[in-house]
C-alpha cells in the first residue's frame, strides 16, 4: 500500500483498525474466562484450581503500567511510534496460542498451560498499552470519545468470539480446532499493522525507505524513566488519589472469587451444559455487558461518576444477597427446583452489567483525577489496580470455596456495598488544584 493509506490522514481506516486491535484483546479473554473455564469445570477440576488459572491470565495486566513507559522512550521511530511494539505483541500472541496447540492434555498440564496463558497476556497487555497509546496520538480530540466507546465495544465483541462462539466450535469439534481459528483470526487482524503506516513518510518494514515523521503531539518523548516515576509517586501522594486506588483494588475482589466458584457450582452441582452457559456467560452476557459499558458513560457524564459508581456498587451487592437468598436453607426448596435457572441467567446478565457500568464510571473517575503531568501512565496505574483486584479474588477462590456458595455470596454482598463509605472522601479535583496542570 502507498503512503496514503495512513492512519494519521484517513479517520475511517484509523477507526476500524483502533477497533479491530481491540477486538484481538478480547478473544483471549472470552476464551480464557468463559471457553476454558466452562472446560475446566466440566472436567471436574476445583473452583480453587480454575481460579488460579484465571488468575495467570489477569496477572500481566496488573503490570501493565510498566509498558508505558517503555513505549515511550524506546521504539523504531522510522516505523512509527507504536505500530513496531504492536507487530511485536501480536507476533506475541499468535506464538503463544499456536504453542497451546501442542499441549498433550489441557486438564493433565494445567499448570504448562497457565504459564502459556500468563505469558499470551503479557504480549496482550503489551498491545492494549501500545494500541491506547497509538489512539492517544493519531485521534483528533473531537473523536476521542466516540472513538474510545467504539474501542471498548469491540473489545466485547473480542470477549463474543472467544467466549460464545469458540464454546460452540468445541462442542462440535476439539481444542486444535479451536487453537487453530484463533490463530487464523489474529493473522488476519495482524495485516493492519503490518501493512499501514501510521504517518506518510514512514518505514512499512525495517528494510524498506522511511524515516521518522514528527507529531505534534508526541514530539517529545520521554527522556528519564526515573523521573516519570517521581511525578507519579508524587501523583499518588494525594488523599483522594490513594483512596481511589484503595476503592479499585477492592470493587473486584468478589466478582473474582465468585466467578469460578459459581461455574463449578453450575456445572458440577447444578449440571448445567457447557455450551448453555457458554451462551450465557460468554453471548447475552457479553452484550449486556456492552450496553452496560455504554450506558455507564453516559450516566457518569450526566451525573457524576462517583454517584454512578455508587449506583452500581450497591446494584452488584444486592444481586449476591438476592442470589443467596436462594439458598435451600432460605428459600425452603433446593437449588434444583423450577426458578432456579431463570434465576442464574439474571444473576449472570445484573452482575455483568453492573460490573461493566463500575467500570467505566471508575475509567471517567480515574481520567479526571490523574495529574495531566503524568496522565498516561496515571491511569494505566489505576487499570492495573482494578486488574489486581480480580485477581486478588481468583487467587483466594480455592479458600472461599470451602464455604457453601450462598454464605460467599452474604460475604462479599457486605463487603461490595461497604466499599462506598470511601467515595465521599474523594475530591476528583484535588489533583489539578494541589499539583496544577504542569510541571
Amino acid at each position: 500500500m502507498g503512503d496514503g493509506w495512513t492512519l494519521s490522514e484517513r479517520p475511517l481506516l484509523r477507526l476500524l483498525t483502533l477497533c479491530i486491535l481491540y477486538v484481538a484483546q478480547g478473544i483471549p479473554f472470552g476464551f480464557v474466562t468463559v471457553t476454558l473455564a466452562i472446560y475446566l469445570s466440566a472436567s471436574g477440576l476445583e473452583a480453587g484450581v480454575i481460579g488460579a488459572f484465571t488468575a495467570m491470565a489477569t496477572l500481566p495486566w496488573t503490570f501493565k503500567w510498566i509498558w508505558g513507559p517503555m513505549i515511550d522512550r524506546y521504539g523504531i521511530p522510522s516505523m512509527g511510534r507504536r505500530r513496531p511494539w504492536i507487530l511485536l505483541a501480536q507476533t506475541g500472541m499468535i506464538i503463544t496460542i499456536t504453542m497451546m496447540a501442542f499441549i498433550p492434555s489441557l486438564t493433565a498440564d494445567i499448570v504448562l498451560l497457565g504459564w502459556m496463558v500468563l505469558i499470551h497476556n503479557v504480549f496482550n497487555s503489551l498491545q492494549d498499552v501500545a494500541v491506547d497509546a497509538l489512539a492517544v496520538d493519531l485521534l483528533r480530540e473531537e473523536e476521542r470519545g466516540r472513538v474510545s466507546g467504539l474501542m471498548y465495544g469491540s473489545k466485547f465483541l473480542g470477549t463474543f468470539i472467544g467466549g460464545a462462539v469458540l464454546t460452540r466450535i468445541l462442542d462440535i469439534s476439539d481444542f486444535n480446532t479451536v487453537f487453530v481459528v484463533q490463530v487464523g483470526i489474529l493473522v488476519l487482524i495482524s495485516l493492519f499493522p503490518l501493512f499501514l503506516r501510521e504517518r506518510a513518510g514512514e518505514r512499512l518494514l525495517p528494510w524498506t525507505r522511511g524515516t521518522a515523521q514528527k507529531s505534534r503531539s508526541t514530539a517529545v518523548a520521554s527522556t528519564s524513566m526515573m523521573i516519570l516515576f517521581r511525578r507519579l509517586g508524587k501523583a499518588f501522594s494525594l488523599k483522594s488519589t490513594i483512596i481511589a486506588g484503595v476503592i479499585g483494588l477492592t470493587l473486584f475482589i468478589g466478582s473474582g472469587v465468585l466467578s469460578p466458584i459459581f461455574n463449578v457450582f453450575l456445572i458440577q452441582d447444578l449440571g448445567w451444559d457447557e455450551v448453555a452457559l457458554g451462551d450465557v456467560e460468554g453471548g447475552y452476557g457479553v452484550f449486556l455487558s456492552l450496553a452496560g459499558a455504554m450506558l455507564g458513560g453516559f450516566l457518569a457524564d450526566l451525573f457524576g461518576a462517583k454517584r454512578i459508581i455508587a449506583f452500581g456498587t450497591i446494584c452488584l451487592g444486592l444481586s449476591y444477597l438476592c442470589f443467596g437468598l436462594m439458598s435451600p436453607e432460605i428459600l425452603g426448596q433446593g437449588w434444583f427446583s423450577w426458578h432456579t435457572k431463570s434465576a442464574v441467567v439474571v444473576y449472570i446478565l445484573v452482575s455483568g452489567f453492573m460490573v461493566s457500568v463500575i467500570s467505566v464510571s471508575l475509567f471517567s473517575m480515574y481520567i479526571t483525577i490523574s495529574w495531566p503531568v503524568v496522565a498516561a501512565t496515571q491511569f494505566t496505574a489505576y487499570m492495573a489496580i482494578l486488574n489486581l483486584s480480580t485477581v486478588i479474588g481468583q487467587w483466594t477462590s480455592g479458600q472461599f470455596a470451602r464455604l457453601d456458595i450462598a454464605s460467599v455470596l452474604f460475604i462479599f454482598a457486605g463487603v461490595q456495598i461497604a466499599v462506598i463509605a470511601l467515595l465521599p472522601l474523594i475530591d476528583i479535583h484535588q489533583t489539578r488544584r494541589v499539583l496544577g496542570e504542569e510541571t
